[in-house]
């Protein structure tokens, strides 16, 4: 039978990798229909990013509680940092994005 510790282990790993891999799939997925409107696949992002913060949020308390309570602090330190290196990635992605748009821009004459 599974002590707690197991069952946390294993918690905060599933939920950190979900917070990778469910996210973009449901996004993915989520073109099978063709958009209704431009404010379709804005609501498609800002859900993507609700799910995704729901799923870290989960994962990082998963963790804090596998840290504090489990003799098997490695579980929540994976736990903690894939959703610390999914983070970083977001806001390098956004700061690149920006950087090259900001290029583009001034690169053919606006603002």
């Amino acid at each position: 039978m599974p002590t707690i510790d197991d069952v946390l282990a294993v918690a905060t790993a599933a939920f950190a990798v979900a917070a990778w891999v469910v996210p973009p799939v449901r996004y993915a997925l989520s073109f099978r229909k063709g958009p209704r409107d431009s404010l379709s696949v804005v609501g498609r992002v800002i859900g993507l990013f609700v799910l995704t913060a729901l799923l870290s949020a989960i994962a990082v308390v998963l963790a804090l509680l596998t840290l504090v309570f489990s003799e098997r602090t490695g579980w929540g330190w994976f736990g903690l940092g894939a959703i610390g290196v999914y983070w970083f990635a977001v806001a390098t992605f956004f700061l690149i994005s920006d950087h090259l748009a900001r290029r583009c821009r001034q690169q053919n004459g606006g603002p």
